[in-house]
């Protein structure tokens, strides 16, 4: 129970409060109190001070021994509140009236001290009392003829001190205690919107991401915590959305091909056919696996990208060497199509990059541009070099993209025309591999497209991506 109990934040922050705040009135009761007893003792030794220097002036010599006989009443000048002593130079009593302060004993070492030039002063205690006693030597003629002690009560200020013990006694525990209870309080208040946060949070589950916090606070940290977390649920909605989308899209299709391989087999098996309409059924079958591994294929390098699995080998790479590489690749398919292919002349640059991916990029570009370019059309690939960086671009004469779908043009299975793109062997993957490629090497990926006018893709990476 105990352990639980502990295990709030309330009541910690409220016990750190209250500690943090018992030891700052400890340290300044301290202060006040060795403040407050310093200056007291400094008045009362100002005040014996100022009540010599009067004795000293009337100090009588008889014999040349100092004495204030006939000067001061050898009675109890104030109650027994004050007493005096005089010394000759030999250390012997000329004058004392200390009897009726309870008799104040002698201490030699400070009657031997004074006669030296000395001053000095000391507390004693005595039938319940307190004194405080002065002892300082009487000079005359530029010689120390004697001693003056004084003493004076010190009774008035044992009972100041006294007082203000009783003071902080008594304050100290109680504004601890108020101040836990305020503590508890303020320690509720400011972590009530925690507790909402936490009843809330507990109704937010992976299947309804919809619901949000929506605190109304000010811009506090609880509040920025609270905006915080509904940003997070925000981009885990969007996640989840994602990959359930992600999912659905790959299942629909994976069923087009493996539909179409569970009808050709079918069809054979019905009958018994010649050998011709089995190798038909076989080359049907052996398009659809060529495309479901092409399409597994493309899922493998996402999911792999997802996770952070694909390693990348950064290196020198011309890029005229690699453009060249990709557009002799697509050149015979671009050619067998009426499309003409041509590489605009551009200064030789040389990147850090992955030059596997940096290919595969570029031959996923020229293949969208060429599928979507009708015969007699053209595809140019060039690049710019400017500040730092080389735009590359791959623009095509094609069909053109409605300004609709360019916002999406590079998401997962996303394609403009899905019964043309399915025909034409695609999945809606290459843009979205073509836009992470980019993404890894520090990059972007862009579109510009308008129906009937083409589109141009502009790929922009840091010369240096390491």
């Amino acid at each position: 129970m105990i352990v639980l109990i502990l295990r709030s934040v309330r009541l910690r922050l409220t016990l750190w409060y209250v500690l943090l705040l018992a030891i700052i009135l400890a340290a300044f009761s301290a202060g006040v109190y060795l403040t407050l007893r310093h200056n007291l003792y400094a008045n009362l030794d100002d005040s014996i001070e100022n009540r010599a220097n009067v004795l000293s002036s009337i100090m009588r010599y008889e014999e040349g021994q100092p004495t204030l006989a006939g000067r001061v009443s050898s009675e109890d000048p104030n109650e027994g509140e004050r007493f005096v002593r005089v010394f000759n130079d030999s250390g012997e009593v000329t004058f004392d009236n200390s009897a009726v302060a309870g008799g104040v004993p002698i201490d030699q070492r400070a009657v031997e001290s004074a006669l030296q030039g000395k001053s000095s002063t000391r507390s004693l205690s005595l039938a319940d009392e307190g004194l405080r006693v002065r002892t300082l030597p009487i000079e005359r003629d530029g010689r120390i003829g004697g001693v003056l002690e004084m003493g004076q009560s010190q009774d008035d200020v044992a009972d100041t001190l006294q007082t203000l013990l009783f003071i902080v006694g008594i304050a100290y525990p109680a504004t601890l205690v108020v101040a836990s209870l305020g503590g508890v309080f303020l320690a509720g208040r400011a972590l009530s919107p925690v507790d909402r946060m936490t009843r809330l949070a507990r109704r937010i589950s992976a299947e309804d991401l919809g619901q949000r916090l929506n605190l109304r606070s000010s811009d506090d940290e609880v509040g920025r915590l609270a905006r915080t977390f509904d940003e997070m649920i925000a981009r885990l909605d969007n996640a989840f959305r994602r990959q359930r989308q992600f999912t659905a899209d790959a299942s629909h299709e994976l069923r087009t091909p493996l539909t179409a391989i569970k009808g050709q087999i079918d069809v054979a098996l019905q009958r018994r056919r010649d050998p011709a309409a089995y190798r038909q059924a076989l080359q049907v079958v052996n398009e659809e696996v060529d495309r479901m591994m092409r399409l597994l294929g493309s899922l493998l390098t996402l999911a792999r990208a997802d996770a952070g699995q694909i390693p990348l080998a950064f290196e020198a790479v011309s890029l005229p060497d690699v453009v060249g590489a990709a557009v002799e690749q697509v050149r015979p398919a671009a050619s067998e199509r009426g499309i003409e292919l041509q590489l605009v002349s551009s200064p030789a640059v040389t990147l850090r990059a992955d030059e596997d991916l940096l290919l595969q990029l570029l031959l996923n570009l020229l293949d969208n541009a060429a599928k979507y370019t009708p015969a007699g059309g053209q595809v140019t690939v060039g690049w710019n070099v400017d500040a730092g960086q080389v735009e590359l671009w791959v623009r095509d004469t094609g069909i053109g993209i409605a300004s609709e779908h360019l916002p999406h043009l590079f998401d997962r299975f996303y394609r403009v025309d899905r019964a043309r793109s399915r025909a034409e062997g695609g999945a809606g993957l290459g843009l979205a591999i073509s836009r992470w490629i980019a993404e890894a090497h520090g990059g972007s990926i862009s579109v510009e497209s308008a129906p009937g006018r083409g589109s141009t893709f502009a790929v922009t990476l840091p010369i240096d991506s390491r």
